[in-house]
């Protein structure tokens, strides 16, 4: 389907999605200056029942391609879901441990990282304790405002990609290996974690043009935390087209590589096994 400028990639729905009980459902948004995710989640029974995947027209602002999708959409425009959530996927971010970690300096910790506008950008934190950090982020407010007009009477929550990428991985963390490298690649942006003892190492975001420029990344963040070099265990997550285009270059690299799981727990008809298991786990692993 075509909205104006707006191309829906991927569209799944399980037929048991019923619009009565909406009120017990989560809808979420993955979003970048490039693409959107939405997902509707039951969240009593655990199950997943609406996945989507739009490619965004770059010319238009975040809030007017959403406000196209939004208009075009019967069933995001319902005003009753139990709770939105807003997951951002840009450069904005900084972990911190959470031992030194001031919730009054969020922005300054992201602005370490990433070029912020103070009058333009809303900033928050998420504690994540089964890592020993925080990550602070930050995000349009006229993001925030476009959701608080659509959503004015629901809970509507805003987080970070790192979060729900670093909570998905806490389940594959490789027990038996002293350090293991995880990678997540969508379209031209890569999620890299390392992990040392079984505990964050590192953690970073990166554009890259091509699979040599990946492979540079991937070895210059090995460099800073394993001692086993292109011997470590890498778990690679991603959409399948970057995947297959990708995993025979990366081989020749890595020589302990394989594709990563779905997230464990989650209720899904087959219907949804239209992708493959190591795509999107950062959204799935949210639910």
């Amino acid at each position: 389907m075509q909205i104006a400028d707006i191309n829906k990639k991927i569209s799944i729905k399980d037929e048991r999605l019923d619009i009565d009980k909406i009120s017990q459902y989560r809808l979420s948004f993955f979003v970048s200056t490039e693409e959107c995710q939405i997902v509707v989640f039951d969240v009593k029974k655990k199950q997943l029942l609406l996945f989507e995947n739009y490619e965004l027209n770059t010319s238009k602002s975040l809030e007017k391609n959403l406000e196209e999708i939004y208009n075009d959409h019967i069933l995001i425009a319902a005003g009753f879901w139990k709770e939105i959530q807003v997951f951002m996927r840009n450069r904005q971010f900084a972990l911190v441990p959470i031992p030194v970690f001031d919730r009054t300096l969020a922005s300054e910790y992201v602005r370490l990282n990433e070029r912020v506008d103070f009058e333009k950008d809303e900033f928050h934190y998420k504690l994540m304790d089964e890592i020993g950090a925080a990550v602070a982020f930050g995000y349009p407010s006229s993001l925030k405002v476009w959701f608080r007009e659509k959503y004015p009477q629901l809970s509507l929550y805003f987080n970070h990609q790192a979060v729900a990428y670093l909570k998905g991985l806490q389940e594959q963390i490789k027990t038996k290996a002293p350090s293991s490298l995880y990678v997540s690649i969508n379209n031209n942006e890569v999620q890299i974690a390392g992990y040392n003892l079984q505990r964050l190492a590192i953690y970073n975001q990166f554009k890259f043009s091509d699979v040599n420029q990946l492979v540079k990344l991937m070895l210059l963040t090995l460099q800073q935390f394993s001692t086993e070099g292109q011997l470590t265990p890498l778990v690679l997550h991603g959409i399948k087209e970057k995947a297959d285009l990708y995993l025979p270059v990366l081989k020749k690299y890595f020589k302990n590589i394989e594709l990563g799981k779905r997230p464990d727990g989650i209720i899904m008809h087959p219907i949804f096994n239209e992708l493959e298991a190591q795509e999107y786990m950062e959204v799935l692993a949210n639910l």
